[in-house]
């Protein structure tokens, strides 16, 4: 007994030396809990009744408030309290912007509203955001809040605050591709778009932009913002001018397609999306700009606190770039990140911490809670919190080698600026590989020597012309620094495009369950946040990440959304399309989804398809037929043993799964699975599972889903023949 009470009491006293070595860390983990709680509250399939957020709070501050004096109480406490906190925000958030959504496609209606902005397209045409007065004949009920339509060719005159007419084609916001997939019907609903579209006649602008204080409190940002971009673009040759805009104004649709694809294949596609380098390069080449200036005054840098002066100029520039860059979730992390570094200067306290990180994601989480679903948010705080984590880990190592490069001169400082490149490349692609993976399906193997190549080129000629070209903007000489710019992004979309023209550039991962991100995260989470021998412990989330991964099941079918194509998994493991022209954007999905580099006419062809529709015998699932009209469809109820229609059919239609037009209206997308065990040989009930995208997205506000019918597809079906 001695030596076990001896073992315990060495055991207890371990853990509380290490309780109190992380306590200043458990403040960390409070952003981790309210983003859980806004996950939880956005993954759920049933809307929760209205006073369980309410409710879950109160107990939550209640039981906070009563363990504050202790630790031990205190921690699970206040965990509790912002996971219910986090569940209330996306809760609250929900209500506060549900609006209409038209449940039908309009094939043409007039559309008359207010431009809330406007942005180019890839193919020339613009996208314009619409605040509707009218829609054809939709009651002011039924009106949604916002219409997002695609114009194919490029509109004059028209600016935000305008008042525009068109006529349009609408559709309801599209569900996932397929079970699993990205929902774009969420993301519509949260920026309240209640319909899609383009455009079918000419725009014309019914009344212009009144002016006013109130009105250029909500217009004047956006459109000085068009403003800019078309300067921008129009004082630089294409594509040069279209990829300035992204990196000053935020507007990216202009970019061509192939550009976004090197650049994507390159590693390099992170600077377009304004976050913390773009910050950092803007405000902190403001703010030593300033300070370098107001140094050169004589006296006044003995005098005068010119760091304070700087540090509140660059804040104030910090804000314009914000308003002006479109403020996404990456550029408003980034700023929340970069304004309590200046306000640290300002208040003589520790700029870059991980709390620091922690606060600017509690803000977003607080204000947008649904962002925590998004790449751009999950992807800008890993490379955040692992580059301050890694950074702070190795503040010793690092001044060492600062100063010896000091010391050593420019060889040894430009050594010391190109290893940092790569270090803080390699520390950002590892934090945010299991998001790449998750939402793209792909990544990118030769994405540190491009960011070798292109990181000094837009630190040290890109960035600070775009600055200059602000500053001198209201002059009208911007056009000398955006030349400069334009050299500096030639340079980077050369080297981009011979980086992803290199064999190997991109390797393609299939479809990962959230099962596997949720713990490849958890353990980031975990390495970040805690400080010691006690971070490894985090390695164990990515290495069941992994096996979640390689253990997932793969459907052995798909079915888009309107009956358009079918996907069938062959013996080889591939998938086959039923058509390379319909529904070829799901196509596109599957495939990507599925890591198969081919596009979708190459995958299609193993279906036998005329007029009337298509069918391919399948060794395990029998005849699956893809009917297009209701003679052909009337067939294969007799013949088929899987029918697809985009029509409804009869009940007494006597194929063993049945997939109609009501099944996919009520459930979208749907995918099958093969269970184990389970097979087709002569006739033995094959176990199929059928995953609908409404089964895991559920009835909620953003979804077209209905509940499940009775004679809706179940697991298990009969081969024709036994």
């Amino acid at each position: 007994m001695p030596p076990l009470r001896a073992m315990a009491g060495s055991l207890r006293r371990l853990a509380s030396e290490e309780i109190d070595r992380q306590q200043a860390r458990l403040a960390l983990w409070l952003p981790v809990f309210m983003g859980a709680g806004a996950v939880w509250y956005l993954s759920l399939t049933a809307e929760p009744p209205g006073w369980i957020a309410p409710l879950a709070g109160l107990l939550a501050g209640a039981a906070a408030w009563t363990a504050r004096r202790t630790l031990s109480l205190l921690a699970p406490a206040m965990a509790f309290a912002f996971l219910a906190a986090g569940f209330a925000s996306a809760d609250w958030r929900t209500a506060q912007v549900t609006a209409p959504v038209i449940v039908k496609p309009i094939s043409y209606a007039m559309v008359s509203g207010t431009l809330l902005s406007r942005t180019a397209t890839a193919s020339g045409g613009e996208r314009l955001l619409i605040a509707p007065h009218e829609v054809g004949r939709l009651t002011a009920d039924e009106m949604p809040a916002r219409l997002r339509i695609t114009v194919r060719t490029q509109i004059d005159g028209a600016l935000p605050g305008d008042v525009i007419r068109l006529p349009a084609g609408l559709l309801p916001p599209p569900g996932p591709a397929a079970p699993g997939a990205f929902d774009f019907s969420r993301q519509a609903f949260f920026r309240e778009i209640g319909a899609v579209g383009y455009a079918l006649g000419k725009v014309e602008v019914e009344e212009s932009w009144p002016g006013g204080f109130a009105a250029c409190l909500e217009f004047c940002v956006s459109r000085l913002r068009v403003k800019l971009t078309h300067r921008i673009v129009d004082a630089l040759p294409a594509p040069r001018g279209a990829v300035a805009a992204a990196l000053m104004t935020g507007d990216r649709g202009g970019i061509p397609e192939d550009i976004l694809q090197d650049l994507r294949d390159a590693g390099l596609a992170h600077l377009l999306a304004i976050s913390g380098l773009h910050m950092a390069l803007f405000a902190g080449t403001l703010f030593w700009g300033v300070r370098a200036a107001l140094a050169l005054v004589p006296g006044l840098a003995l005098t005068a606190p010119i760091k304070k002066w700087a540090a509140a100029l660059a804040l104030a520039g910090a804000a314009g770039y914000l308003l002006v860059s479109g403020a996404s979730v990456a550029t408003q992390r980034a700023f929340v990140m970069f304004a309590l570094i200046f306000i640290a200067v300002l208040t003589d306290r520790p700029a870059i911490t991980l709390r620091n990180v922690a606060l600017a994601a509690l803000i977003i989480l607080l204000l947008t809670p649904e962002a925590v679903m998004e790449a751009s948010f999950q992807m800008s705080f890993a490379a955040a919190a692992a580059l301050v984590a890694f950074y702070e880990g190795a503040r010793g190592w690092v001044t060492r080698l600062s100063q010896a490069a000091v010391e050593r001169g420019w060889a040894a400082r430009g050594a010391l600026y190109l290893g940092g490149i790569a270090l803080t490349s390699i520390v950002a692609s590892l934090a945010t590989f299991p998001f790449a993976a998750f939402h793209f399906n792909r990544v990118v193997d030769f994405g540190l020597v491009a960011n070798l190549a292109a990181l000094p080129l837009v630190g040290f000629i890109v960035m600070p012309a775009a600055l200059v070209a602000f500053i001198l903007m209201p002059l009208g000489l911007e056009a000398l620094p955006l030349w400069v710019a334009g050299q500096g992004i030639h340079a980077i979309l050369w080297v981009a495009h011979q980086v992803a023209s290199w064999p190997g550039a991109v390797s393609l991962l299939p479809a990962m369950p959230q099962t596997t991100l949720a713990a490849m995260a958890l353990g980031g989470l975990w390495m970040v946040i805690w400080a010691g021998r006690l971070r490894w412990a985090g390695v164990l989330g990515p290495m069941i990440g992994i096996v979640l991964a390689v253990t997932a099941p793969v459907p052995v079918m798909l079915v888009e959304r309107e009956a358009k194509l079918v996907g069938l998994r062959l013996p080889d493991g591939t998938l086959t399309l039923s058509s390379s022209r319909s529904g070829s954007f799901s196509g596109e999905v599957w495939l990507r989804r599925d890591a198969d580099r081919r596009d979708v006419g190459e995958a299609a062809g193993a279906f036998s398809c005329d007029g009337q529709g298509c069918v391919r015998d399948h060794p395990l699932l029998g005849t699956v037929s893809l009917a297009r009209n209701w003679q052909a469809a009337m067939e294969d109820c007799q013949q088929a043993d899987i029918l697809v229609t985009p029509l409804y059919m009869p009940r007494r239609c006597a194929a063993p799964l049945i997939i109609d037009r009501g099944v996919l209206s009520r459930r979208g997308a749907q995918a099958l699975y093969l269970e184990e065990g389970g097979h087709g040989d002569g006739g033995q009930r094959l176990r199929l599972r059928v995953i609908a995208a409404c089964d895991l997205i559920g009835d909620r506000p953003w979804s077209h889903c209905a509940p499940r019918k009775s004679w809706d597809p179940g697991p298990y079906f009969r081969r024709k023949g036994g």
